[in-house]
Parts: C-alpha cells; structure tokens; sequence
C-alpha cells in the first residue's frame, strides 16, 4: 500500500480528532497537533497506523517550527488539515488590542505560515489535498463573536486566493464551514450566551436549534466525513470552495 502522510492541528477533539479517525482507519501515517495531543495519539494507534502528537498552539513559533520538521523527516506531506480552538466570545467593544494580536497568530498567521514553508515540499510532490474548518459565519456573521467572524473570513479568502495560485501544481485547497455542531466548542458558546443573557444554557440551546432547518445539532462525524473525503486523491477536481454542512441554516437566512 502507498504510504500516505496528513499533518492534521487542532486534532485531538471534535471535528479535528473525528477527521484524523477516517484518516487513521484509511492507513494515513498522522501528524496531529493541538495543545495536548496524548490521549488523542494513544487512541488514534488503536487503529494500526503510526502517529506522532506536537503539543503547542499555532499562535507559537516554535509549534509551527516543531510540525514542519515533522514533515521534513518524512520528506512527504499528502493531506494538511488547518484547525484550530474558537476565541472568546466577545462583542467588539469587549476584544483588546492584545487579544487581536493573540488570535490573529493563532487564526491566521499560524495557518498560513504552516502551509507557505509547506508548499516547496508539496509542489516537489505535484500533489497535495490541503482543508480547513470554517464557520457559517463567514458567510452569515453571528453578533458577539467579532475575532471568529473577521479571522475566519480572512482564512478563507487567502485560501482561495492561494488555491487559484498552486492549482497547476496539484495542490488543491478548500473550506469546510460548519454550522451548529455538538462539539465541546459550540456547546461552550452557548453557555457564555446565557451567562451573558441571565438565561439558562438550555434555553440557547433551544433557540439555535430553532435557526436550523433540520432542527437539530450536526454532529462531528458528519463534517469529518467530507473533510476526510476533500484531503484524500479521491477528490480530484473540487478547490476553492468554501463548502458549508449546517442543516440547511445557510440557505434558510
């Protein structure tokens, strides 16, 4: 069997930690990194295949530094997923100068530097299927959340700039943006809504499930599975799409 290599960050839960699943079940030798990667590792071996954890977050240089060395070794890279934990959520009057500069490391510039001193080694290859997890809200942007809103929008236009610019290299990149997943995440957003509102957590959960044309939350498995599908060589013609899986809610506003 071909030997295949993903860098997969923010990994080890939610949609990340269900992508690197697939993957692990497909016989990909994984590189996974969030800022505790151990039990995730631990569990992913189950599956057979070699994986490595780096602990760090992509808003640090040396984590950056630390993954792209991981690849070197391997002289190989076949799927990079870009992922990475939500920031606070904070209306704009509420996010100081130093919390912009944070999370634009951590959304950003971690991200993109990532996959910048990646591309010599996937443009030596003529072949790579790079994704990264969105929001619905570069699209439809949610009041109290201004650092996802702006950061993530940004994301997904410098990817699609940057998958009109390698395309002939065989690089092909998109965006997958979720809606109301049952992540830990989402699950922590709503709670910060009540306390913000003086409501009960269930009562927020109510009235997003409300929003959604199928009138439930996702779950992780159902964004991993596209995920998993766009960073393999099965996809062969999709790039520069940002791809939304929310129930609908999209096309429903």
């Amino acid at each position: 069997m071909e030997r295949k290599i993903a860098l997969l960050t923010g990994a080890s839960k939610g949609i990340g930690y269900a992508t690197a699943q697939i993957l692990a079940k497909k016989g990909y030798e994984l590189i996974i990194n969030s800022r505790n990667t151990s039990n995730a590792v631990k569990k992913l071996k189950e599956y057979g295949t070699i994986v490595e954890g780096v602990d760090g977050s992509l808003g640090d240089d040396a984590t950056i530094t630390a993954l792209i060395a991981k690849v070197e070794e391997r002289g190989q890279i076949d799927a990079l997923l870009l992922n990475h934990g939500g920031p606070p959520v904070k209306s704009f009057l509420e996010v100081s100068h130093a919390e912009w500069e944070t999370y634009t490391k951590i959304m950003l510039h971690g991200p993109l530097r990532l996959l910048r001193e990646l591309t010599p080694i996937m443009q030596k290859q003529q072949k790579c299927r790079v994704a990264t997890i969105s929001s619905f809200t570069v699209k439809s942007p949610r009041a109290g959340i201004v650092l996802s809103n702006s950061l993530r929008a940004t994301l997904v236009n410098a990817l699609k700039t940057v998958a009109m610019e390698l395309g002939s290299d065989g690089i092909l990149i998109n965006t997958v943006a979720p809606g109301y997943i049952a992540t830990q995440q989402i699950l922590d957003f709503n709670q910060r809504y009540a306390d913000q509102e003086n409501i009960s957590k269930e009562e927020v959960d109510q009235r997003t499930i409300k929003e959604i044309p199928l009138k439930m939350f996702g779950k992780p498995e159902d964004v991993a599975g596209l995920i998993a599908y766009l960073l393999s060589e099965e996809n062969q013609y999709i790039t520069g799409q940002n791809i939304h899986v929310d129930g609908g809610l999209i096309t429903a506003n």
